[in-house]
């Protein structure tokens, strides 16, 4: 699996120990088996269990269906073009029963229920700069797991464009079928009840802010506190005018996916040359991941031999989470529970 996962040599499931061997025991339980979209982020363990848990916790527990929240990790991974994603929550709509549905949705119509139809689209409304996104469409305890589902997939969507091949996709994630490649992963109990917070232990010792409003009291809520201030930890591999420089530049485009990489070049002259190499790898996790090269991790990380595996996927995280808290916060100012 390692030759399908950039930048990292991941850590396989059998040499897992601590806070690692623990998220990697839950979600082969509770989601799949050990797939490259998980293991990308194993030299970070504090960054895979916050990550697991927002998921987890928004995505996979909770009250909303699954097929729905299906539906909207569906719909962000559109708005990222991640076809690995999207071949998954294809695959998943299949197995929870809505083979129809995945067809259609496949073929890129929209959901025959109008309920359904909006969720899909509201998330794919919410990730390109050039579209506004759409009026969230639900209300209630719901909401925070929508948000908690849509935000997240944003996240670990900028990850893998970054971190993943172009092209790779996962399967049909059924058991029965012969895995695409080795190491492919598998769905465990797709809709299967689970109860909220048993994540939360694994989130002992992290980084905290405070939760946002849209999920403040509910274990979504600690879990994207927890991600965010976890992700935040990557600014101190840049120079403070580095730090600056991406917190700024991400800023000014909210988050949001850009086709072009070239206007992100200019903010970078301002930049000593040195210190140009770790903005750039940032921005572009946030802005345009797929464009992330491997000559431009290799170029970041020849300026400290201390720079590791582990530190890549903070620099790669952070860029990606600066750029979900900007899209989070455009969305919960009016959303349902919002600010």
């Amino acid at each position: 699996m390692s030759s399908l996962i950039r930048h990292v040599t991941p850590i396989p499931q059998e040499r897992a120990k601590g806070l690692l061997a623990q998220v990697y025991t839950q979600v082969d339980a509770e989601f799949s088996s050990i797939g490259p979209a998980v293991a990308m982020m194993s030299p970070a363990p504090e960054l895979m269990a916050a990550g697991w848990s927002l998921m987890r916790e928004s995505q996979l527990a909770g009250e909303a269906s699954a097929v729905d929240k299906t539906l909207v990790a569906l719909g962000a991974a559109r708005a990222n073009g991640l076809d690995y994603d999207v071949e998954a929550f294809l695959a998943v709509l299949r197995l929870l029963g809505e083979a129809e549905l995945a067809e259609a949705a496949g073929r890129g119509e929209p959901p025959a229920d109008p309920d359904r139809a909006a969720l899909l689209e509201w998330a794919a409304s919410t990730g390109l700069a050039a579209r506004e996104p759409l009026e969230a469409p639900f209300a209630g305890a719901r909401a925070a797991e929508f948000l908690g589902t849509l935000l997240f997939t944003h996240f670990i969507d900028r990850v893998a464009a970054a971190m993943l091949p172009a092209g790779l996709t996962p399967g049909t994630l059924d058991p029965a079928d012969l895995p695409p490649f080795e190491g492919a992963p598998v769905l465990r109990g797709p809709g299967q009840d689970l109860r909220p917070g048993t994540t939360l232990p694994l989130l002992d010792g992290l980084p905290a802010q405070e939760p946002p409003a849209w999920a403040d009291g509910l274990p979504i809520g600690r879990a994207y506190a927890a991600l965010a201030a976890t992700a935040a930890q990557g600014a101190g591999l840049l120079t403070p005018a580095a730090a600056e420089t991406v917190s700024r530049v991400i800023a000014e485009h909210r988050g949001r996916r850009l086709p072009e990489t070239g206007p992100l070049e200019e903010p970078l002259a301002a930049l000593p040359e040195e210190e140009r190499a770790g903005a750039r790898v940032a921005i572009l996790a946030g802005l345009a991941p797929e464009a992330v090269t491997d000559e431009q991790v290799a170029d970041w990380r020849a300026t400290d031999r201390r720079l590791s595996d582990h530190c890549t996927v903070y620099l790669l995280a952070h860029g990606a989470m600066t750029a979900v808290t900007h899209i989070e916060a455009d969305l919960t100012r009016t959303a349902p529970g919002g600010r």
